[in-house]
Formats: structure tokens, C-alpha cells, sequence
């Protein structure tokens, strides 16, 4: 690195973590501190700043852009993120698509962190997150993708089975049960997402149920935790490279047919993103057009009936709706619900199955019912509620799981 270009992320680092010091995270915990280099060389910064209605506050790249705009500058030269602790911050979607509008095609954006070390040397994780004119900016391959997969090869791991497994709230207790298990925490593989939320353990198993090949993702991350919907992108991307052909999602989620006590099994016949994110929003290629009319596969849906019946477990059938969280939803948001054909509510799944489908996986999805929807049959969700209620259908659930892996007829590569 030369001594200007050294100098340029030093101050640049400076501004952001000064700008990060007042930002205003309640919810995330999370504190985010931006700063860019205009064309005429003026730097401006910016924090997130979180309110009630988080994740829809203000992102820290987002304020540093408003603040050239203010300015009344337009072009990006340079600009560099920094989150907290030493991990490496990655702009949202969003954010993504403002830096593409307002910065010029050779512009590097660096992603960073901003802990004790980076304070003593910023330049030790400052590295290019993208520069607007290339690839890897109008593409769906995330460079962390690539540092996973060498991950897993250093572990042996070259190839991936071709079913894998989402276990959402409260059933990750059937990755104990895999034979010949390699688990690894997606802390070691870059880009996995470690989660915040109590009742995902957040490994990637790979293994044998019933005799069967599987890997199992032991946690997801939402959309919440970050505000960003291609949270699990690089965990889907990996599966997909390395040999993944079908996706079986697993959440737990509110009811809204009084007929379905908790802990009900539900097998999603399509969704409704309410939350309105989008994980393929600043992609810029014709491959964001994903289309979604059979999102939910038939044929494995048909494959997962049959296991059920031959097993014995009651499973309905109903429409997904997606909301962001982390709230629970308002009694009148499920009123709306009712209305535009819902079945069920929770705060995953849609967006996986959007970043499966890029890919050209086939999904299948399960939802555990653990709890009734605010306003019904007298439902106040919560989440312990739904760690209970989860803990309650495990059995039945993972009996489902285990009877389709023995059922499935995996498509052709």
C-alpha cells in the first residue's frame, strides 16, 4: 500500500470511528460508523441511528451520503464502513444500491472493523468490499462464499450433501442426533451469520440421518438482527457451489387458524413478504428477476405429504406471511393478515427461500405452530412462548424430518 494511499484509509478510519461513537443503537447493539471521500477530497461521516421501528432507522452509510448531499457534492471517491468489535461490517442491500448510484466505477468501498485493534492499526482489517464497476458488484456471488468454501475444504469437507436443512426456533436439537457429525460454528465460516437470538446454536452439521447424507444449518439469521435480508446469503451461495440441490426451511410461527393448536405442523404452500425487503434489492443483474411461482416445490411437497401419512403425523397445508420482527405483530396487523390470505405469521424463511431460488434450489418449508396470533383465541405471543411450544413439538417434528429424508427422491444434478 502506498504511503497516500495508507494515509487516505487512516483518515477515512478516523472520521467513521469518530462518527461511530454517536451513533444510537438500542436494538441492534450494534454501533456502525461511515465515512467517504468526495472527488474535491472533503470527508463526511455518518452513524446508525435506530428507532421503535427498527430495522427501518437510518443506516451509517446512508447518513454520510446524505450529509455530501447536503453539501451539495455527488460523487464518491472512496468510503469505508466500520461496525463493532473485529469483525468486518457489510453494508445492507440498500446501502449497497446508494454507494452504486453515488459513487464512480473505480471508487473501492472497504469494509472494516472498529475494535481495540483496529484502533491501534486500522489498516489490519480495513479491505475492499467492492468497487461499483466490477463483477462482483452486479453479480449474486458474495466474496465471502469463496472463504468459506476454503474453510470447510480445510476441514475436509469438499463436498456438501444435496439436502439441506434449516432448523429454526427451539429445533436445532436434531443436529445431536446426526451420525458421523462434523460441526463446525459459522463463527469460523466467513460470511455465515452468527446469531443473536436465543434458540439458534448457529453451526453448519454435516452428517447422516437415517442413513441419508444431510447437512443441517443449526440457526439462521434474520432479518432483524441486522436489518439486512441476505443474512443467510452465503450460507445458501456455499450449499448451492458445493453440490446443494434441495432446501428444507423450518420455523416456528403464529397460527391463525383457530383449528390449529399449537404445536401444529404446517407445510408452506407459498408465502406474502410483508416485511417488503427483498434479499435480491442491489443486485444488478437480469438473475434478481427470480421468478416464484412454484417457490414452495409441488413435488416435494408431495413427497413430504406422503412421509407424514405413512408416519402418522397430522400436516395442514397454508400461506406464509412474512413480517420483519422483531416485534410480535399488532392484533390489527393480523386482522390484515386474515384478509390477504395468510395462514401463518413469523419473521424468517421468505427470504432464504428468494436467495435459494436465485440459485436454483428447490425449497420445501415447515412451519412448527407455536403460539396463536395476537387477537386469536386469546393469543399474546412471546418469545418463550415459542421456545416452548417448540420444545414441545420437537419430537413430532424431527419424526417428520427423519420420515421425508427417507421418502425423498432427490432430483437429478
Amino acid at each position: 500500500m502506498s504511503k497516500s494511499a495508507d494515509a487516505a484509509i487512516r483518515t477515512l478510519f478516523g472520521a467513521a470511528k469518530a462518527a461511530q461513537r454517536n451513533a444510537y443503537a438500542p436494538y441492534s447493539r450494534f454501533n456502525v460508523g461511515a465515512a467517504l471521500r468526495t472527488e474535491s477530497g472533503a470527508i463526511f461521516a455518518g452513524c446508525n441511528v435506530e428507532n421503535a421501528a427498527y430495522p427501518q432507522g437510518a443506516c451509517a452509510e446512508a447518513n454520510a451520503i446524505g450529509a455530501m448531499a447536503l453539501a451539495g457534492e455527488r460523487r464518491i471517491a472512496e468510503m469505508l464502513v466500520i461496525g463493532d468489535g473485529d469483525g468486518l461490517c457489510t453494508p445492507c442491500g440498500g446501502c449497497r444500491q446508494r454507494i452504486r448510484e453515488f459513487a464512480e466505477a473505480q471508487a473501492p468501498v472497504h469494509i472494516g472493523a472498529g475494535g481495540r485493534a483496529a484502533d491501534a492499526d486500522p489498516r489490519r482489517t480495513a479491505a475492499p468490499f467492492l468497487r461499483p464497476g466490477e463483477s462482483e458488484a452486479v453479480t449474486h456471488h458474495h466474496a465471502d462464499t469463496d472463504k468459506a468454501i476454503k474453510a470447510l475444504h480445510t476441514r475436509g469437507l469438499i463436498e456438501l450433501a444435496p439436502l439441506g436443512i434449516v432448523l429454526g426456533s427451539g429445533l436445532g436439537s436434531l443436529a445431536d442426533e446426526v451420525e458421523g457429525a462434523t460441526a463446525i460454528p459459522y463463527e469460523d465460516l466467513p460470511g455465515f451469520p452468527v446469531p443473536t437470538v436465543s434458540g439458534h446454536a448457529g453451526r453448519l452439521v454435516v452428517g447422516r440421518l437415517e442413513g441419508r447424507p444431510v447437512a443441517l444449518f443449526q440457526g439462521r439469521g434474520h432479518y432483524y438482527e441486522r436489518g439486512d435480508a441476505r443474512a443467510m446469503a452465503v450460507a445458501i451461495e456455499t450449499f448451492h457451489r458445493l453440490g446443494g440441490r434441495t432446501l428444507f426451511l423450518t420455523n416456528a410461527a403464529g397460527g391463525l387458524r383457530p383449528e390449529w393448536a399449537p404445536p401444529a405442523l404446517v407445510s408452506i404452500t407459498d408465502h406474502i413478504n410483508f416485511a417488503g425487503a427483498n434479499p435480491l434489492i442491489g443486485l444488478h443483474s437480469d438473475d434478481r428477476f427470480v421468478p416464484l411461482t412454484n417457490a414452495y416445490d409441488a413435488e416435494l411437497r408431495r413427497q413430504l405429504r406422503h412421509a407424514a401419512l405413512d408416519a402418522g403425523i397430522e400436516l395442514h397445508e397454508g400461506v406464509y406471511m412474512w413480517f420483519s420482527g422483531p416485534s410480535f405483530e399488532t392484533p390489527a396487523e393480523i386482522r390484515a393478515a386474515q384478509i390477504l390470505g395468510a395462514d401463518l405469521v413469523g419473521m424468517s424463511t421468505a427470504p432464504e427461500v428468494i436467495l435459494a431460488r436465485l440459485h436454483g434450489l428447490r425449497c420445501l418449508a415447515v412451519s412448527l405452530v407455536t403460539n396463536f396470533a395476537a387477537g386469536l383465541s386469546g393469543g399474546d405471543p412471546s418469545h418463550a412462548e415459542t421456545k416452548e411450544y417448540a420444545a414441545l413439538g420437537s419430537a413430532r417434528f424431527k419424526q417428520l424430518l427423519r420420515a421425508f429424508i427417507v421418502a425423498h427422491e432427490p432430483a437429478a444434478a
